[in-house]
């Protein structure tokens, strides 16, 4: 099927800037695209007339415009593993009074879908959009280790095992072990391998055919806290997997 090389291009625009810290300039986005100067200007401009991307305080730095927005909303209202898991998202984060999370292997990295901050923060659905690296991240290792072979090794080879903290673990033949653990164990640990004095747990949602299709995480930074729960974590995920129409035959 031929490519429109121009909507690519756009595309790649766009995905730069909801990703970049601060509003790049038009030519901070040529020189990390390799695109011409002129022609990143000339598609900034379209949308920005078309309310994709905003002009940030009269600077030439852009940032994403609000016709995003519904956007992002129809697509979340519309992913049912999301609909699904919020409430009994809520009950977890109750139960445990820490942050939990819906997360899915996209990119080949993790997406967070849903997000609940620790009862004593602003009740909120936060951490959608965001992504993390599959490698040290418990979403992202309890689905590769349950991923056909072949499969979670193509995965894992898009993307380099990058060295987050002391306990990231970077080296491949001892990563592929670690998923084997994870696989005989049932659930991955976040071992401060992201984020240095922060933990994480997650357990796997099963779809209609038995394959891994997301995870559900509790973070917090207290491990122990989180293994004490660990019963919590299962429940919560096989009642999701059930209304994603998994059956144990």
């Amino acid at each position: 099927m031929p490519l429109i090389k121009s909507v690519i291009k756009g595309l790649k625009i766009l995905e730069f800037i909801a990703n970049s810290t601060s509003p790049p300039t038009p030519l901070q986005i040529s020189n990390a695209l390799g695109m011409n100067r002129t022609t990143v200007y000339h598609f900034i401009q379209t949308l920005e007339s078309e309310g994709y991307v905003t002009r940030e305080n009269q600077a030439n730095a852009y940032a994403l415009g609000l016709k995003i927005l519904p956007l992002v909303g129809k697509a979340l209202d519309c992913n049912k593993l999301r609909i699904e898991s919020l409430p009994y998202l809520q009950g977890l984060n109750r139960k445990l009074e820490e942050r939990v999370n819906l997360g899915i292997l996209f990119d080949s990295e993790v997406l967070f879908l849903a997000g609940i901050e620790k009862p004593s923060l602003p009740m909120m659905y936060s951490h959608f959009g965001k992504k993390a690296p599959a490698h040290c991240c418990s979403i992202g290792k309890i689905i590769l280790a349950y991923m056909p072979e072949k499969e979670a090794e193509r995965v894992i080879n898009e993307k380099p095992l990058i060295r987050f903290t002391e306990n990231t673990i970077t080296d491949l033949s001892l990563f592929k072990r670690h998923l084997s653990e994870i696989r005989s164990q049932g659930y991955a640990v976040d071992n401060a391998e992201h984020i240095s004095g922060e933990y994480c747990i997650a357990t796997l949602i099963k779809g209609e055919e038995g394959r891994g299709i997301g995870a559900v995480s509790a973070s917090s930074d207290n491990l122990e806290k989180l293994d004490q729960h660990l019963d919590d974590l299962f429940e919560t995920a096989e009642i999701i997997s059930h209304l994603m129409g998994f059956r144990v035959r």
